[in-house]
């Protein structure tokens, strides 16, 4: 969990650190590690152009964004039933994260229930999202719906969804 870009180099200096500790005890090691960062607590969204100029790819884990964007306990049954995933403001959200790695050229990747639950899938291929990290038990469903997706189409709709300023709005469109 990433919150600022001091972070984000605080850990790329213990990356240099520890190539250097390898480097002098002449074990080898990858010159170059890719260094990416989770993109989970909703403070990063005004900075997010700042972190994809230093970061190598994100990975949108959606579980803990939506938990924290939100202020829902998604195991709490007191207040589980208030964790959308489908809120306007979590759809906006992901679209901004993954629009600030397409103009920095960084890789994106989506992890967490909406990675794998198929009423969700044509969004994040409709706003670009092309990698999905999920169980290897969700493959074969992932996979099925993924082949019945028009990119297009998908592209279309997201944007319906992201125009959409209630949950209701975005629950109709989504059934379409």
């Amino acid at each position: 969990m990433i919150s600022s870009v001091d972070e984000l180099m605080e850990a790329r200096a213990i990356v240099a650190g520890c190539a250097g500790e390898l480097a002098a005890e002449n074990t080898p090691f990858h010159p170059a590690p890719h260094l990416g960062i989770m993109i989970e607590l909703p403070a990063v969204l005004d900075i997010i152009d700042d972190l994809a100029k230093r970061a190598d790819f994100f990975s949108i884990g959606t579980n803990d964004l939506i938990q924290y964007l939100l202020a829902v306990d998604r195991t709490n049954e007191k207040v589980a039933k208030f964790y959308c995933s489908h809120h306007p403001a979590v759809l906006r959200a992901i679209k901004r994260i993954a629009d600030a790695a397409f103009r920095a050229g960084i890789g994106i990747s989506v992890c967490g229930d909406m990675a794998h639950e198929s009423q969700y899938l044509e969004f994040l291929v409709g706003i670009g999202v092309r990698t999905l990290s999920i169980d290897p038990l969700y493959f074969p469903q992932v996979c099925a719906s993924l082949n019945t997706i028009d990119v297009s189409k998908a592209a279309i709709k997201a944007q319906k969804m992201l125009a959409c300023g209630s949950i209701q709005e975005v629950e109709a469109v989504l059934k379409n």
